[in-house]
């Protein structure tokens, strides 16, 4: 019927299988009572990427472009004010609960940054207001338009060649097509 062989490899196999099996079960995670530093981390780094992303929607020729130092602090003192107003409207169980569903954290996270961007006035660099809702007014949110930068390589000449000088000693212009 089985060599020795088969028998010992299937016994073998077995114990490993059982021992897989133990090793990756799925525990219950507990239920937290308060917001834990990685939760806290986490859920800024997540309003961090929304509101960039928020911004590049709103002022598309920021794309490519990544934000500079004070630009990067208005957007953090913006999720540390969206932190607060989520820990203060969510319980921490619920949001616990919900946190992987991308609806509500959508909702959550876009009400509590208007509300941030309405009321505590952050991120002056990129809206100058926020309309209220209650009003009869226009209900676009007015953003910021930057100055557009050109770029540095939009040169006609390679680094390495002296602009050619003209008779007037001004630089002549080289078309190359």
């Amino acid at each position: 019927m089985f060599s020795r062989k088969e028998i010992i490899i299937g016994v073998i196999a077995a114990f490993l299988g059982m021992v897989l099996a133990y090793s990756c079960r799925l525990e219950a995670k507990p239920v937290l009572k308060e917001w834990t530093t990685q939760l806290i981390y986490d859920t800024t780094n997540a309003c961090y990427q929304g509101t960039l992303k928020w911004v590049v929607l709103t002022n598309p020729s920021l794309y490519g472009i990544p934000p500079g130092y004070e630009s990067q602090r208005q957007m953090l003192v913006h999720c540390f004010c969206v932190l607060d107003r989520i820990q203060k409207k969510v319980p921490i169980e619920e949001y616990q609960k919900k946190v992987f569903e991308s609806d509500f954290v959508g909702k959550l996270f876009m009400s509590t940054a208007v509300e941030c961007v309405r009321e505590e006035k952050t991120l002056p660099s990129f809206f100058k207001s926020i309309p209220d809702n209650e009003t009869d007014d226009d209900h676009e949110i007015q953003s910021v338009i930057p100055e557009r930068v050109e770029p540095m390589d939009s040169q006609d000449q390679l680094p390495s060649e002296e602009p050619e000088e003209s008779e007037e000693g001004l630089p002549e212009t080289i078309f190359q097509g």
